[in-house]
C-alpha cells in the first residue's frame, strides 16, 4: 500500500514479548517514495501507550513487565512537531523534532526492526537503544543503562544487542557524513495549513501478524 500526502497513517509499536500492540498514534503522510516513508506528527496528537514508566524508574522496571496484551492503555498527548522517516529494510527510523516557531531542533534515531506496512499504517518493533543529536550533529546514546540491564537479565541476547549497537553506529555514520536521509532537506520542511492532529481510527489495535517470530 502507498500512502498519498495528507492520508492518515497509524504508526504502532509491536511488543517482542507477545506481538501485542504497545503503542499507537495517527500520523499524516508527507511522502511515500522509494527512499523513505515520511510522516508528520502534529502537536496535540493523542497516542495510546501501555508502557508508561517515569524515566527514573525505567532501569528498575526491566524484567518486571506484565505481558503487553495484559496491560491497560493510557493516552499521551504529543508535545513537539515531529517528522518520522521510515527507510526501506533499515533497522532504525529517523525523527526530526521542531521547536518554537517551527525551527529544526534535533535528530532522533529510534533503533527498531525494519518497519512493515499494514492496511492502516506501519508497524515497528522498538529495540530499546536510541541515538539523539542536536541540530549541529552532536550526538549521544540514549537509554544505555536500560539496554545494559536487559542484557543482564537475559531479556536480550548478546547477539541481538551487538546488532542493535551496530545499527546505531550506522545511524551515527550517516549523520556525520551528511548522507541520506540527513541531506534531504527535511529540516526545512513545514506542514501545510490545516494539518492538525488526527485521531486513531476504529480497529487501531487489530492484529496484522507483523513482527511475529518465525514458526518452526
Amino acid at each position: 500500500m502507498t500512502w498519498k500526502p495528507g492520508a492518515t497513517v497509524v504508526v504502532r509499536n509491536i511488543a517482542r514479548s507477545d506481538e501485542g500492540v504497545t503503542a499507537a498514534m495517527a500520523a499524516i503522510a508527507v511522502q511515500d517514495g522509494d527512499d523513505a516513508l515520511a510522516l508528520y506528527v502534529p502537536v496535540g496528537t493523542v497516542a495510546k501507550d501501555n508502557y508508561v514508566v517515569p524515566e527514573k524508574d525505567r532501569v528498575a522496571a526491566v524484567g518486571m513487565r506484565v505481558a503487553s496484551r495484559a496491560r491497560l492503555f493510557v493516552e499521551r498527548v504529543w508535545q513537539v512537531p515531529t517528522i518520522r522517516l521510515y527507510l526501506p529494510d533499515t533497522a532504525f527510523s529517523v525523527w526530526l523534532f521542531f521547536g518554537t516557531g517551527g525551527a529544526f531542533a534535533s535528530w532522533y534515531g529510534n533503533m527498531e526492526a525494519p518497519y512493515q506496512r499494514t492496511p492502516i499504517g506501519v508497524d515497528a518493533q522498538d529495540h530499546g537503544l536510541d541515538v539523539v543529536a542536536d541540530a549541529k550533529g552532536r550526538w549521544r546514546w540514549k537509554d544505555e543503562a536500560e539496554f545494559a540491564r536487559r542484557l543482564e537479565l537475559g531479556v536480550d541476547s548478546a547477539e541481538h544487542q551487538a546488532a542493535v549497537r551496530a545499527t546505531g553506529r550506522d545511524f551515527i555514520a550517516r549523520l556525520k557524513a551528511n548522507a541520506s536521509p540527513f541531506n534531504r532537506g527535511w529540516q526545512n520542511w513545514r506542514a501545510p495549513d490545516g494539518w492538525t492532529a488526527r485521531a486513531l481510527p476504529d480497529g487501531w489495535d487489530a492484529d496484522y501478524g507483523t513482527h511475529a517470530p518465525p514458526r518452526s
